[in-house]
């Protein structure tokens, strides 16, 4: 619709609610009703804009790389005969994520100049991903072996190379697209680059630029101890790392070795967790099929807690379904705030969703849908869905007994 500003100009505002609008101090301010979460919107794609100029919805800094995944399960990986390579890492599956339900999403990484980084540029593109802050290297792809028990469940079992051969280790600051870093909604990076100096200063520095530009901060918690020598400092390096974070996700494996917390302990009091980042206003505890938990503080200082139960569905493979959880809340945390105004001062709508018990449980009920129908085929990224297929499952919750 068109509006005027300030000398009568006329000025664009995408609300794609039809919800009424004004225009003040040249920024678009959307007033809304509550929308039924069961209903499916229009893509969060759509660009807001203010004066011309939209405004980058998710950066996301981290790994990509190949899974090379056991055929054979219950096997060392010595015994293993044969391998599948699947694309992946956990924050380019977070990408392809956010890119496969629809949202803007910018993907920041070092990858290397061979047939394994271009088949990953070519599907973070068919994924909807932008690419411009990926880095070309001279440095191979990083590929991990992965072992899978009896029942699927996987580990990491090494790498072809020692690990500061490969491109990822050599993310660069000075080449990081700094313009949408600072104007993006929110930045979601992990914590596996955090395991190599110059990778490492690259995922601070964009943290820095992101806050500068009241993005929020979102870190998915990734412990792999194949990727460090030091693992007490590890500890210390991530910590240290996650005390910047507005939002953080970490599973249940994950919370035992970083604080000591069983996952028990997490399912009753999630806030317990969050005692130990007190600049966090978020918590998200994932345990798999045994659900989620989560504590989020409004800025009253009032907490919102609870449990989360998993979607029944029939499980091929779980790799990745962190990775589209993480992707799932993303999407429900900024989905409707397409005016400049909330994306410019509310920075994907935390303080909002953290204040509202109803719209957050919708949230994460939301991201556990992602995750449940990532595990229904095999490949981190080939297995995540489409918009309307979470929506389609998401609806299912509101028969939940006793839930909502």
């Amino acid at each position: 619709m068109l509006i005027r500003g300030m000398g009568g100009r006329e000025m664009s505002c995408s609300c794609h609610h039809k919800k009424q609008c004004r225009f003040t101090s040249h920024i678009c301010v959307m007033r809304r009703k509550r929308s039924n979460p069961f209903t499916r919107h229009a893509s969060a794609n759509d660009q807001p804009h203010v004066l011309g100029q939209a405004r980058t919805r998710v950066v996301a800094v981290g790994e990509a790389l190949f899974d090379l995944i056991a055929d054979q399960k219950g096997l060392p990986r010595n015994k293993v005969k044969s391998w599948t390579p699947f694309a992946g890492g956990a924050i380019c599956n977070v990408a392809t994520a956010i890119g496969r339900l629809g949202m803007d999403v910018v993907f920041v990484t070092a990858m290397g100049k061979d047939e394994r980084g271009d088949q990953l540029l070519e599907l973070l593109k068919k994924s909807g991903v932008k690419t411009h802050g990926v880095q070309r290297r001279d440095e191979p792809t990083r590929d991990v072996y992965v072992v899978q028990d009896s029942k699927g469940d996987r580990e990491f079992a090494g790498f072809g190379l020692p690990s500061e051969q490969y491109s990822d280790c050599y993310l660069d600051e000075q080449l990081l697209p700094l313009e949408d870093t600072k104007t993006s909604a929110v930045l979601v990076t992990g914590t596996l680059a955090l395991a190599h100096p110059q990778a490492r200063n690259a995922l601070k520095r964009a943290v820095q630029v992101a806050r500068e530009g009241n993005s929020k901060v979102f870190v998915d918690v990734n412990w792999r101890d194949v990727f460090w020598t030091d693992h007490d400092e590890a500890k210390r390096i991530i910590i240290d790392y996650l005390q910047q974070a507005d939002l953080l996700k970490v599973s249940d494996a994950d919370l035992k070795w970083l604080l000591g917390i069983d996952l028990s302990t997490a399912f009753i009091n999630p806030c317990l967790v969050s005692e130990a980042f007190p600049n966090t206003s978020g918590i998200l505890v994932t345990a798999g099929d045994e659900g989620a938990a989560y504590c989020f503080r409004s800025p009253s200082k009032v907490e919102h807690s609870g449990y989360i139960p998993s979607f029944k569905v029939k499980v091929q493979e779980t790799t990745g379904a962190g990775d589209a959880f993480t992707a799932g809340f993303i999407y429900k945390l900024i989905e409707d705030n397409t005016c400049y105004y909330y994306l410019l001062q509310q920075a994907g709508n935390l303080d909002a969703l953290a204040a509202d018990s109803t719209k957050l449980k919708e949230a994460i009920v939301f991201a556990s849908a992602a995750g449940a129908l990532t595990c229904t085929k095999k490949g981190a990224i080939d297995a995540q869905p489409t918009l309307d297929e979470v929506m389609q499952l998401f609806g299912t919750s509101k028969e939940w007994y006793n839930f909502w």
